[in-house]
C-alpha cells in the first residue's frame, strides 16, 4: 500500500514537471527552484508559528494517558500507520513521495495556475489562490476525520502561504516529509507501549 499510493503521488507530480517541461517553463516557476534569499521574513515567521502550533497539537495528541490512548484508537481505525519497524522503513517511501508529490501538486502547481490566472492585485484573488488548494488538500485527507481536515487546511494556508511569498517548495517538501515522518514515528511508538 505504501509504494502504491506513493508511486501514485509522484506520477501525479512528474505529470505536472511533464507538462511544465514541453510548454519550456522552468521548474523554478512552481516552486523547485530555491527562490530568493533571504526569504520573506514574515513567511519564515509563519513556518516557525506552524512548528509551535504542530509541537502543541502533537503534546495535546500524547500528553497524557487517555489521550495516547485515543490517539492510538485513532490511528488502528486508519490502518495503515507502522506499527514497528519493518513497517516504518517502507512507510518512510510514502512520507518522501507524499512531501514531493503533494507539494509540486498542492503548492507548486496549483498555487502558480491560479495566480497566473486570477491576475487582479485584488486581496480576494491571493485569498482564493490559497485558500482552492488548501481546502482541496484538506479534503483529499477526509479519510483521516473531519477534525484532521481543519488541521491540514490551516497547515496547507500556512505553507501555501510560505510558497506565496518565497516562490520555493524545498523547505516546505522537507518539512511535509518530517511530519509524515513524525506521525509514522507516534504510532510505532504507541504501538510498542499497548
Amino acid at each position: 500500500m505504501y509504494y502504491a499510493n506513493g508511486s501514485l503521488l509522484l506520477s501525479l507530480a512528474a505529470l505536472v514537471m511533464i507538462v511544465w517541461y514541453f510548454t519550456g517553463r522552468p521548474y523554478s516557476e512552481f516552486g523547485l527552484g530555491w527562490g530568493e534569499l533571504p526569504y520573506d521574513s514574515v513567511a519564515v515567521g509563519v513556518i516557525f508559528l506552524f512548528l509551535v502550533l504542530y509541537g502543541v497539537d502533537l503534546y495535546g495528541e500524547i500528553g497524557n494517558p487517555e489521550r495516547q490512548d485515543e490517539t492510538r484508537k485513532k490511528f488502528r481505525e486508519l490502518g495503515f500507520l507502522p506499527a514497528n519497524g519493518g513497517e516504518y522503513l517502507h512507510f518512510l517511501f510514502l512520507c518522501l513521495a507524499a512531501g514531493v508529490g503533494e507539494e509540486i501538486v498542492y503548492r507548486g502547481f496549483m498555487i502558480t495556475y491560479l495566480r497566473e490566472l486570477l491576475t487582479s492585485s485584488e486581496p480576494w484573488a491571493a485569498a482564493v489562490t490559497l485558500l482552492f488548494p488548501a481546502v482541496s488538500f484538506g479534503l483529499a485527507h477526509y479519510y483521516q476525520g473531519a477534525q484532521a481536515v481543519i488541521k491540514i487546511v490551516a497547515m496547507a494556508l500556512l505553507f501555501g502561504f510560505f510558497y506565496y511569498r518565497t516562490g520555493t517548495l524545498w523547505p516546505l517538501i522537507l518539512l511535509h516529509t518530517a511530519i509524515d515522518a513524525v506521525g509514522g514515528l507516534l504510532n510505532w511508538a504507541l504501538e510498542r507501549q499497548s
